[in-house]
């Protein structure tokens, strides 16, 4: 059994994040390493402290989180978006991040990087006004086109209005616009590689306490986009773990287990509300579209040094015991009997949700419906006896964890709190 008490890179699972999110679009296409490379070159430029940069660096990976569907986050790009659209999602990404510890620094970035400079004496960190900039410039340049062509018609655009950014980061920034390197080099196919490797550093999450909260804050990111999916990943962590405790699996395996489930449809990022939302049956278009979600989770995750369980468990949720599930087809011992056990736990809290396009089901039909996935080849059919066995006790877990959840996004998404 992997031991996650070793130290996890914490860079490498903002990276893995901020990936994710930029999977939904071609259009967000490497979006928040471009601004990250941008912020880091402009930091260093007015050779602040080490930490700080690094603050900054996670800041600026994350600063669109708060921007929930797809269609928000190509928007927070335009440059005709309102000031107060822009702030809503800001101060959204900072109330998701602000509780967890290692980014607390980063969230209060995230808050102002749409905030004009407001003079000297402000209040506002110094690492959101680089963000801002460097968004700024990152939205001007289309990577389609020829980069170095375009930097004379950029400049003046970001040159008019200098007044709106802090006086040293814009110097800052002038000094490097007046080189070629700073351009090719943001604007590059390698930004998602060469380009963070040389922005890379170590900071660490150490132990599974910090990683679950870590965890909790991404279920967020993936479960808030919608009232249906709100309350879905940590029903499903709740009901795995507590199956994980009824079978007779170690302490740390239960508790690698919840985070499994905190994470399993990380994938989930990069597929439409549309989609989510639908009421009716999804066509087969869409059917496809929603099957690559495990894949991506896997593809993210992957990138994570020492999760390498927990990635396995996560990305496996919808494989099957007959080798006929997606997205790897894995079987026999490729398919452990952790992974078994959270694609028990995903369907069957999945059966007793509210759909779009169905109500909950009763513990009646739930049974009916394992034992007949069980009878085809599909779930493991001691996990699902032993789930509908102890069906009382597991949906008494996976109601509070949905309670709670539910509580939660209501607090998350009254705006009357947003600046709380």
């Amino acid at each position: 059994m992997q031991r996650v008490e070793n130290k996890i890179s914490i860079f490498d699972f903002v990276c893995a994040i901020s990936e994710a999110v930029d999977l939904a679009s071609p259009l967000l296409n490497s979006h928040h390493k471009r601004v990250a490379y941008i912020a880091y070159n402009i930091a260093q430029n007015m050779n602040l402290p080490p930490q700080e940069i690094q603050e900054i660096i996670l800041a600026s990976m994350l600063h669109d989180i708060g921007a929930f569907s797809v269609e928000e986050r190509i928007h927070a790009r335009s440059l005709k978006v309102r000031d107060i659209e822009l702030n809503e999602h800001a101060l959204l990404g900072y109330k998701l991040l602000k509780g967890f510890a290692p980014l607390a620094s980063a969230a209060e970035m995230i808050k102002y990087h749409h905030a004009a400079y407001g003079g000297p004496g402000s209040n506002i960190p110094l690492g959101s006004y680089i963000i801002n900039l460097a968004g700024r410039a990152a939205v001007l340049i289309d990577e389609k086109e020829e980069v170095l062509a375009q930097v004379p018609l950029v400049l003046p655009q970001i040159m008019k209005n200098p007044e709106v950014f802090q006086p040293q980061v814009f110097q800052s920034f002038l000094q490097l616009a007046k080189t070629e390197y700073f351009w090719v080099e943001a604007f590059s196919p390698l930004a998602g590689s060469a380009v963070m490797k040389k922005i890379h550093f170590s900071q660490e999450i150490v132990g599974l306490q910090t990683l679950r909260s870590f965890a909790k804050v991404i279920a967020q990111m993936i479960d808030f986009r919608s009232r249906f999916t709100a309350t879905h990943s940590r029903s499903v962590a709740a009901v795995a773990k507590e199956l994980c405790q009824i079978s007779g699996f170690s302490e740390i395996e239960c508790s690698m287990m919840e985070i499994a489930g905190l994470l399993h449809d990380l994938g989930k990022l990069a597929v439409s509300n549309d989609i989510l939302e639908k009421k009716g049956a999804l066509n087969n278009q869409e059917l496809l579209s929603i099957r690559k979600h495990t894949y991506y989770t896997h593809t993210v995750l992957a990138q994570i040094h020492g999760i390498e369980e927990i990635t396995a468990w996560a990305s496996y949720h919808h494989e099957r015991q007959d080798g006929n599930g997606y997205p790897f087809h894995v079987k026999g011992d490729d398919f452990p009997l952790p992974a078994r056990v959270l694609a028990v736990a995903d369907i069957m809290t999945a059966l007793l949700e509210d759909r779009p396009y169905r109500a909950a089901m009763h513990k009646d039909m739930v049974g009916k419906i394992l034992n007949s996935l069980v009878e085809n080849g599909g779930i493991n059919q001691a996990i699902a006896e032993l789930a509908y066995q102890n069906f009382a006790r597991i949906n008494s877990v996976r109601v509070k964890a949905q309670q709670e959840a539910l509580q939660e996004y209501e607090a998350f998404k009254d705006r009357s709190l947003a600046v709380c």
